[in-house]
């Protein structure tokens, strides 16, 4: 399955550090999983849902999904989220595979194919996101000439970098604000770059003036380089990054669909993942797109 941010707590200095779910949490998580497999079953015989529409003016439809990528939602929530807590490691909120076909889809719309472009994933958890996202093509070209994956927690960075041995992808071990702060400050690997975001704090009980602090600066620092993408995914009833600020760095947003980070749970409970694409102006940027709007949960 494909993992994804790391999971953050903050310390006093400002650093983050991964903090360890507890066996409770794992417990509930298996319950709710169980209980999720029974009500996907009784579930089977809905009708899908119409197929995606690329107007972002418009309302998204919800995506649709077959029962075997439903089933191995299932198994990518375990795999990430109740394995590494059963290990004593930190629980990785993942990305489904499912959803990587349409933050490529979405990319494409908005990329200026004449510069150089980095993908970085902030907080790429075990990293299984990065091989895709290196392996897109646009025209017959990579999309991306350098693929990043940024993990916090020691053992996970490890477990990523030890995965990938394509010299165009690099697994770092940092703090992914920081790291941000710094990439931006050197300049951005010589060209744009599309920042991928899905709920890296969303175990770090932090204030939301907190996350405001720790998301202004690392919007600062994308803000001056002008047609970099944010790539936003927020959960499915919160944001960790709110639209105002977004606006308030300057950036606009571009595209906006749903997505199903949590699978088959999505489903079942019939909320989607609001997945946005956020640009700094660059007048290279056709004006054409239509003006997307951005879901509030």
């Amino acid at each position: 399955g494909a993992a994804h941010p790391q999971v953050c707590s903050c310390h006093a200095d400002g650093f983050l550090a991964a903090p360890r779910t507890e066996p409770m949490a794992t417990v509930v998580f298996i319950g709710a999983t169980a209980a999720g497999a029974v009500l996907l079953y009784s579930r089977m015989k809905q009708p899908r849902a119409e197929k995606a529409s690329s107007d972002t003016s418009l309302p998204a439809p919800r995506p649709e999904s077959t029962l075997l990528e439903d089933a191995l939602s299932v198994k990518t929530w375990f795999y990430n989220l109740v394995g590494p807590t059963l290990r004593g490691r930190p629980a990785c909120k993942p990305t489904m595979p499912g959803v990587i076909p349409t933050v490529i889809h979405e990319l494409k719309q908005v990329m200026d194919r004449e510069s150089s472009w980095a993908f970085v994933d902030l907080g790429c958890g075990q990293g299984t996101m990065l091989q895709p996202m290196r392996n897109a093509t646009v025209d017959g070209r990579p999309m991306f000439t350098r693929v990043v994956g940024v993990e916090l927690d020691p053992a996970t960075h490890r477990e990523a970098a030890v995965a990938h041995n394509d010299p165009a992808i690099e697994v770092v071990c940092d703090d992914m604000f920081p790291f941000v702060e710094r990439v931006c400050r050197e300049g951005l690997f010589g060209g744009c770059a599309a920042f991928y975001i899905y709920e890296p704090l969303w175990m770090a009980n932090l204030s939301a003036a907190e996350m405001s602090r720790l998301y202004g600066g690392l919007l600062d620092a994308v803000s001056k380089h002008p047609g970099s993408v944010i790539v936003y995914c927020s959960a499915d009833a919160y944001r960790e990054i709110s639209a105002s600020l977004l606006e308030e760095k300057g950036l606009v947003l571009k595209r906006a669909v749903q997505v199903a980070q949590n699978g088959a749970f999505n489903k079942l409970r019939g909320v989607y993942n609001p997945l946005e694409l956020w640009q700094v102006p660059n007048l290279k940027v056709p004006p054409t797109l239509p003006t997307a709007r951005p879901f509030h949960g």
